[in-house]
């Protein structure tokens, strides 16, 4: 049995973008959820995580958010994505599909998420693009705040996975912020950098990332690093 290189991937903005759905089903899940209208203008939404995002709503309006506000809301998050999915500008980044396919055909790499998106609202992203069965497993922005909490925990599930014996050789994230770059280092990973976010490669490797890329566009290359 081959010892293991996780390759933990972050989605929005990174691998792919759906020009402000996001935003939009998060605007319409608080109005149906709580009743409230937000337009979110003070939330930046890069890097950040839907819980966070939710305790910032709250917070703001003095609300308690109590475990039942967070499940009625992580319920109707991914309803709403999927009434507005339909409708949406669809952008996979250059060399996301053949790079996913390349580490997916080798039995020795383990591709994960490590994500801020609502786990539901994950997976419905990915299927509009055809991406889901790359992902064997993944840690969620409705299961921590923090994000570097959310790396912490996609680490166990890798661990969780190997067999006796097995080690884990190497551990990547990729993102295309500097909350994803912290990530990686809060478990050890090499942080891969992605400048088809809001962030440009200068400002990635200012914020510690080991390697910061243009896009990754060039697959030969860039499975290399995980090869």
């Amino acid at each position: 049995m081959p010892d293991i290189t996780a390759v933990l991937f972050d989605i929005d903005g990174t691998l792919l973008d759906m020009r402000g759905v996001g935003r939009q089903s998060f605007v319409r899940a608080l109005e149906t959820s709580f009743g409230f209208k937000d337009d979110l203008s003070y939330i930046t939404f890069a890097g950040n995580t839907d819980l966070n995002i939710l305790q910032q709503v709250m917070a703001r309006r003095g609300l308690p958010l109590t475990q039942n506000n967070c499940d009625r809301f992580h319920r109707q998050l991914p309803l709403e994505l999927s009434a507005l999915a339909h409708q949406a500008q669809l952008v996979l980044y250059p060399g996301i599909r053949e790079l996913l396919e390349t580490l997916s055909e080798n039995p020795a790499v383990l591709l994960g998420l490590v994500t801020g998106n609502v786990e539901a609202c994950a997976w419905i992203k990915l299927q509009q693009f055809n991406l889901h069965d790359h992902f064997v497993l993944g840690a969620f922005g409705d299961e921590h705040a923090d994000r570097n909490d959310i790396a912490r925990l996609a680490l166990q599930r890798v661990q969780a996975r190997l067999e006796p014996g097995q080690t884990i050789k190497g551990l990547f994230l990729v993102g295309d912020t500097p909350n994803d770059i912290a990530a990686a280092h809060a478990i050890g990973a090499v942080a891969i950098a992605v400048a088809t976010g809001r962030f440009t490669v200068e400002a990635l490797t200012a914020a510690g990332a080991d390697v910061a890329l243009s896009d990754l566009s060039d697959t030969r290359c860039v499975s290399s690093l995980f090869i």
